[in-house]
């Protein structure tokens, strides 16, 4: 019997469904890893915003606290020289505020070497209070000699020098820091970039080749060419939406460091209207701030085209009655009534976002998207703005608030002694290029210390506010009012004659001794004031002599019977 021994067959058709699934997973593999890359790179990009964002509050604080040092050292120098009280202003409001300055940095420590120069900042600061607090005592108490030794052994200066020089090295480190982590920001957004432009390309280059593979093995199975489609499709879109987001945030970043150089509020119109189009493409919308009364919220910045209300009240906003983000399409029931007079248009979507920074809510971000596939992601993209946007503003309004406590007197709002002096200064060089008049009013209110000691400083303050508030309204706006000490005040008026001079002083001081006050149900009596007026240059070539001639003009206006107007002779 012939006996034939048969092998089973290889079935063609499962090797290649073998193949493919190999190939399958290959892609799928190569797939995950490329769509990985752009995420972990938009994290790191995440990360050193964050920390940059740190660095700069730190860094703020800082220099706020280094300035209230310098503002209640001023202040005690200038009481135990002159021994006017008024010089105690700035000294009291620093005193007050210098512990919650370095409470502030506490929390912000990174590492045992910074927390050990924080200690060290607190302790001298401490001492440092407690050296200008003795000081003052002893200059109210027993004299200016008293006074005087403190001052003059030197210990309160090591101090101040020591502090300025550890606040000093922890700015610069800081600023190091801030450098280093904006390089190291731009050379991310730049690989981010980059990998999601890979990650496209090598997407497309895997698609075609899955495609070529599946269609050369179509009776393996159609299921397997679908899921590679779907799989490619699903790729190219999470690159596209990953180069999207690395535009996003390199344009973000550079919207935060424009923001960062501003001084005032009203000048975000100029800064946001170039960055916001192209953070959120495709849309128009408003930035809204709150008045200082609270009341309304008033534009600041607009884009994007269409109607934009100038003022805004917060109950016509949802957004800002719920107190989060407010998106209405059309036919929506809960359409903002502030959007009233535009009505959204079809296929867009409005957001109202109000923008809240510790707990304060600044402002509102309304904007106009239009709908699509993309439309979650860019209104996730605007509530994410929204804050960065409330941040930024905050800063802006913190360094706002400092400049104007540098220079303004809180009393009368007139500009303070310092700014008087750099002003006088600034002024007198362009009236020596020009070839200009300028002219110095020294002006002082008559028996105001009687006021005071019959009515009371309430009165006192009274009669300062108001008499500031008739010179802001009575000079020119090139003019300047200022707040001299005490009672004095003085006008800086460039380009100003004798004769116009005189005019503006005797305008001034007839509006003075016009006014009607009262203080509850008392009418004060009335209020007067002295004028003493110096040219320059026939009364003085610098500041000192300038403001002296005016001094010395304002004390015959004192001795011919005050309520009068003097020129220096």
């Amino acid at each position: 019997m012939l006996v034939t021994d048969t092998l089973p067959s290889r079935d063609p058709g499962a090797s290649s469904g073998n193949g493919l699934r190999w190939l399958a997973a290959v892609i799928i593999a190569i797939l995950i890893g490329l769509a990985t890359l752009p995420f972990l790179a938009s994290r790191a990009a995440d990360a050193t915003m964050d920390a940059l964002q740190s660095a700069a509050d730190k860094q703020r604080v800082y220099g706020r606290l280094l300035d209230l040092l310098t503002d209640a050292e001023t202040g005690q120098r200038g009481y135990v020289i002159t021994g006017d009280a008024g010089f105690l202003d700035p000294y009291n409001a620093s005193a007050a505020a210098i512990p919650a300055a370095v409470r502030d940095l506490k929390p912000l420590a990174a590492g045992r070497g910074e927390q050990a120069t924080l200690d060290e900042i607190e302790r001298l600061a401490q001492r440092k209070l407690d050296e200008l607090a003795a000081t003052i005592r002893l200059r109210r108490d027993g004299g200016f000699a008293e006074a005087a030794a403190i001052v003059g052994n030197r210990s309160g200066k090591a101090d101040m020098d020591r502090l300025r020089l550890l606040i000093g090295e922890r700015s610069a480190a800081l600023e190091r820091e801030r450098l280093a982590l904006r390089d190291r920001l731009d050379t991310t957004l730049g690989y981010n970039a980059v990998i999601g432009l890979c990650a496209g390309v090598a997407s497309m280059l895997i698609l075609g080749s899955g495609l070529f593979v599946v269609t050369r093995s179509l009776h393996a199975g159609s299921e397997a060419a679908d899921h590679a489609r779907r799989l490619a499709d699903a790729q190219a879109d999470q690159a596209r939406q990953s180069q999207a987001r690395s535009e996003r945030l390199t344009v973000t970043a550079r919207m935060l460091q424009a923001m960062d150089s501003l001084t005032r509020t009203d000048e975000l119109h100029t800064v946001l209207p170039a960055f916001l189009p192209k953070v959120l493409p495709g849309s128009s919308g408003t930035v809204y701030l709150y008045r200082n009364s609270r009341d309304y919220l008033q534009r600041a910045a607009a884009w994007g085209g269409g109607h934009h209300a100038e003022l805004v009240s917060p109950n016509q906003c949802w957004g800002l009655r719920f107190g989060h983000a407010h998106a209405a399409q059309t036919g929506d029931d809960m359409h903002c009534p502030h959007l009233d007079d535009v009505p959204p248009a079809p296929g867009r979507t409005d957001l109202c976002v109000p923008m809240i920074s510790q707990g304060e809510v600044l402002g509102l971000l309304s904007v106009s998207v239009p709908q699509g596939p993309d439309t979650a992601v860019e209104l996730a993209a605007a509530t994410t703005i929204s804050e960065q946007l409330a941040i930024g503003i905050s800063n802006i309004s913190l360094r706002e608030v400092l400049r104007r406590q540098s220079t303004v007197d809180e009393l009368t709002g007139l500009y303070n002694r310092r700014y008087f002096d750099e002003t006088l200064r600034r002024e007198l060089f362009r009236a020596e290029r020009m070839r200009a008049s300028l002219a110095v009013v020294m002006i002082d209110l008559d028996h105001f210390k009687h006021m005071n000691d019959t009515y009371g400083h309430e009165a006192g303050d009274l009669v300062l506010r108001t008499v500031g508030r008739c010179l802001r309204e009575g000079v020119r706006r090139s003019d300047i009012a200022c707040r001299y000490g005490g009672e004095e005040l003085v006008l800086v008026l460039p380009e100003c004659d004798a004769a116009a001079a005189r005019t503006c002083a005797e305008t001034l001081r007839k509006t003075i001794s016009a006014l009607d006050l009262h203080l509850g149900d008392a009418t004060l009596p009335q209020v007067t004031a002295s004028f003493g007026i110096a040219l320059w240059p026939a009364h003085g070539e610098d500041a000192h002599t300038l403001v002296q001639s005016a001094d010395r003009a304002l004390y015959a206006a004192k001795h011919g019977g005050r309520n009068r107007v003097c020129m220096a002779s």
